[in-house]
């Protein structure tokens, strides 16, 4: 037994969930020894990423699927902003936590299938946010006893959840953007200097062409101590190891070209979380478009041209992602109604930013979901005010926190709580005057 809480899915119960993975890009985030990596290759998956946190188990599932990770907790949305399906056994033991951060992180669009102790889905006071969200936004069932001959026995009944998370904006389609044409030279300046783009396109092609001279290198060794017995050496790159041919190679360091000249734009600074995973998406789906000079320069001229799509989009992201919780409560969503219409109000609420710490201290969660919130409303409310992002900081800057003090922060004054909420106000009303007004130029009403 690898763990206590090792328990192989069985195929008469993956065929029992209904999982359509035709053509999908799958993550698994508990392999295990990789029966559900299986299944889903078996039955059409484009691709299956995994994350697998014992490391005898992450050797067997090295060889079946993309390794992505140890701990599927600290999975980012920006790790699989490109998958459409999560299948997963997590832990029975907080399988609900496990399924939270499963929505919590999952693209829009994406479905999710879980398997629980079905007690989780039975006692709804003590799993209220799951069950509200399987209320909201899916199904559950309840399969039975079916582990009760499998590889694993285990003598209760087994929950069934499947949840969708919708689509609430329109994804950036950066396909077709591009030409396939062979790089050309273009003379200007620009948004990236014209020599920057040719040396990152050098680098590009002469880090290609070094694969090929290591990987002749790597079999003439092979072919001289084969001789002797000598065990095969053999070439692995990446955090699973698994890179070992030119084209898984050339993808990765495509992706991390790509990531470079949205370093280098300091698109992170300027947009939100959304649209930063939209930018991740095409990152990573971006393998068959030739990497060259052309077709750079014509990501910069689309960059340029959509600056202010790309703005509108950011700002209404970030004042719906606290608008969303009103009266009218536009999404159907359980949580604070603290504020009025689509407006966001001098005052407002978020929920799960601070845990208690040793010694009793409050301190901020690491990249919590309400986190990323907060800081995409500050970057808007900087682009609005002309201000410099980095000047401020974000709310993970916030050290040594106290309960029930107001502390002076960004744009706002904000005190914790125990439970983990923060309450927010604006120090300065025009900020808040300047971020509704143009909220509401873009929804279409005038704030006077």
């Amino acid at each position: 037994m690898f763990h206590k809480e090792f328990y192989p899915t069985p195929i008469d119960v993956l065929q029992l969930m209904q999982i359509d993975c035709d053509n999908k890009i799958v993550l698994e985030p508990h392999a295990g020894k990789g029966d559900i990596i299986d299944f889903c290759f078996n039955n059409g998956a484009k691709d299956v990423l995994a994350i697998e946190i014992n490391e005898d188990l992450q050797k067997i599932v090295k060889e079946k699927a993309k390794l992505i990770g140890s701990d599927f907790l600290e999975c980012k949305p920006e790790q699989i902003s490109h998958i459409n399906l999560i299948v997963m056994n997590p832990p029975f033991s907080n399988a609900d936590k496990h399924i939270l951060h499963a929505y919590e992180i999952a693209p829009d669009g994406c479905e999710i299938i879980a398997l629980c102790n079905y007690q989780t889905i039975e006692n709804q006071y003590a799993y209220r946010k799951l069950n509200s969200l399987i209320s909201n936004y899916g199904i559950s069932s309840n399969l039975g006893d079916v582990f009760s001959t499998a590889e694993r026995t285990t003598g209760i009944d087994i929950g069934l959840i499947k949840l969708y998370k919708p689509i609430s904006s329109n994804d950036f389609q950066f396909e077709g953007f591009f030409m396939d044409e062979e790089e050309e030279e273009q003379q200007g300046e620009g948004i990236m200097q014209y020599n920057e783009v040719r040396s990152l396109v050098n680098r590009y092609v002469d880090t290609m062409k070094s694969f090929d001279l290591m990987k002749d290198s790597i079999d003439r060794i092979n072919r001289i101590t084969s001789q002797i017995g000598l065990s095969e050496v053999r070439l692995s790159i990446g955090y699973d190891k698994n890179i070992t041919d030119k084209k898984e190679f050339g993808k990765e360091i495509q992706k991390q070209s790509w990531k470079h000249i949205f370093n280098k734009m300091n698109m992170e600074k300027y947009v939100t979380s959304g649209v930063m995973k939209d930018i991740n998406k095409f990152v990573e789906t971006q393998e068959k478009v030739p990497f060259t000079m052309k077709n750079i320069y014509k990501m910069l001229e689309i960059i340029v041209g959509t600056r202010q799509q790309t703005f509108n989009r950011a700002l209404e992201e970030a004042v719906d992602n606290f608008t969303r919780h009103t009266h009218d409560n536009r999404y159907m969503v359980n949580g604070w109604k603290t504020n009025s219409g689509h407006m966001l109000n001098k005052k407002f609420i978020c929920e799960g930013i601070v845990e208690v710490s040793y010694g009793g201290k409050l301190q901020v969660r690491y990249d919590s979901y309400n986190g990323r919130k907060i800081n995409d409303l500050v970057k808007i409310l900087c682009n609005i005010t002309a201000k410099d992002y980095n000047s401020i900081g974000d709310i993970y800057h916030l050290k040594d926190i106290t309960s029930n003090t107001w502390y002076k922060w960004a744009f706002f004054e904000v005190k914790f709580f125990k439970k983990g909420t923060m309450h927010i106000k604006f120090k300065d009303l025009k900020d808040w005057y300047l971020l509704n007004k143009a909220y509401g130029e873009l929804k279409g009403f005038v704030l006077h």
